[in-house]
């Protein structure tokens, strides 16, 4: 494999290198398997999340990613002796004729963040950031969304720079000792109806709970969470990722290999032969993500059997000894039950060439236009008014 070129930041930018340690580096990694070996060393040196394990963003690219059309661009900044300070899982695609940088990852991915050694000074990380994006070799636009302001306890730099701001949050539960004390933090009522609806399931057959299939079964379960998760999709007029090729594949692929640092963890509930709830998450050093559940509706759904799983997951991790159970990203009303705090998440967009800079400029000023007219009654009447005519004459 060609040997990669480590560019030192006292020849890159010596005007700005006396702001970090001697010896301070960059590469750029432009495959996963160039990374693949660092990558791997640098999950146990580094804080990060479990969406930014080699396993779960290689699998994504080769599923999803490269059919997106996004080129692999993983930046590694090191320290005088080669150890890896940061690394920044990004690529580039061509977008509506512009080169846009951001975080590998897509839509699969919850949290978009870099791995970060917890002792590396990156104060100066703001003026350390235009020379990353002259080293990528043609950025028109940065963007990025879902970024934790903080990777795990380790201050995210990305997150601070000009043009970020936060957008929305995650929610996470901090697990205890004991189920019991979780409980008395909650609810009682929430409690006591779980335990009502799983007796009511016990009275129609016998109930089977899964918290991590064989595999053997994950293929069937994971199959079938898909289904689910496609309906409830349907339901609300939300986009059916299932519906489009590769997503299916991600998670299914993911389930077969596993994920190096951590695991893929495939759950179900059934009642008899029937398959009436699912769940698709992964356990990563101290964290549960809740992150793809799934139930069937009709009849099921008088039984809350999605939130009998969901109970029967953090009672196990609490019996393993996992610290957090991270909801993640959406505000949906039963997160807010289970957790206890929220993980801030930032977003935004940065021009780096003139065509970037003006892009970025026309696209702040048509969302500000947007956010005006809709805090516009009149207008947002207006509008309604005009559509309601239009899907009567399309009636007719």
């Amino acid at each position: 494999m060609k040997a990669l070129s480590r560019h030192l930041l006292s020849e890159l930018a010596p005007d700005i290198a006396g702001r970090f340690a001697d010896g301070v580096a960059i590469r750029i990694h432009t495959s996963f398997e160039q990374a693949e070996q660092r990558w791997r060393a640098a999950q146990d040196t580094c804080a990060c999340y479990g969406f930014q394990a080699y396993d779960w963003l290689a699998t994504w690219h080769r599923t999803l990613g490269k059919r997106q059309g996004w080129e692999v661009l993983l930046v590694e900044l090191t320290d005088a002796d080669d150890r890896t300070l940061m690394l920044l899982p990004l690529g580039r695609r061509r977008q509506y004729g512009l080169r846009v940088a951001g975080f590998l990852g897509g839509e699969v991915t919850d949290y978009n963040a870099p791995l970060l050694r917890a002792d590396a000074d990156l104060s100066a990380f703001s003026m350390l950031w235009p020379v990353i994006m002259r080293l990528l070799g043609g950025v028109d636009v940065f963007r990025a969304r879902r970024m934790p302001q903080h990777v795990e306890g380790v201050a995210n730099p990305v997150a601070a720079l000009a043009g970020m701001q936060h957008t929305e949050q995650a929610h996470v539960a901090t697990l205890t000792a004991g189920f019991e004390e979780f409980q008395k933090q909650r609810s009682a009522k929430v409690f006591a109806d779980t335990r009502r609806q799983l007796r009511r399931l016990g009275e129609l057959g016998t109930v089977q709970l899964l918290i991590d299939a064989s595999p053997p079964q994950r293929a069937q379960v994971v199959e079938a969470m898909a289904r689910q998760k496609a309906r409830r999709w349907h339901e609300t007029g939300s986009r059916d990722l299932f519906a489009e090729e590769g997503y299916l594949a991600f998670y299914q692929d993911l389930a077969a290999q596993g994920l190096g640092g951590g695991a893929v963890v495939v759950s179900a509930l059934y009642v008899n032969e029937h398959l009436v709830a699912t769940h698709w998450g992964i356990r990563y050093g101290k964290r549960f993500y809740w992150l793809m559940p799934g139930y069937e509706d009709g009849e099921w759904g008088r039984y809350s059997v999605g939130r009998v799983l969901l109970d029967a997951v953090v009672r196990d991790c609490i019996a393993q000894g996992l610290a957090l159970f991270d909801l993640t990203v959406g505000d949906e009303a039963y997160k807010q039950q289970w957790a206890d705090h929220i993980l801030p998440l930032y977003a935004g967009q940065q021009g780096h060439s003139l065509r970037g800079k003006l892009a970025v400029t026309l696209d702040r000023t048509y969302r500000r236009l947007r956010e005006r007219a809709r805090a516009n009654e009149t207008l947002r009447k207006l509008v309604r008014r005009l559509r309601g005519q239009r899907t009567a004459a399309d009636s007719r």
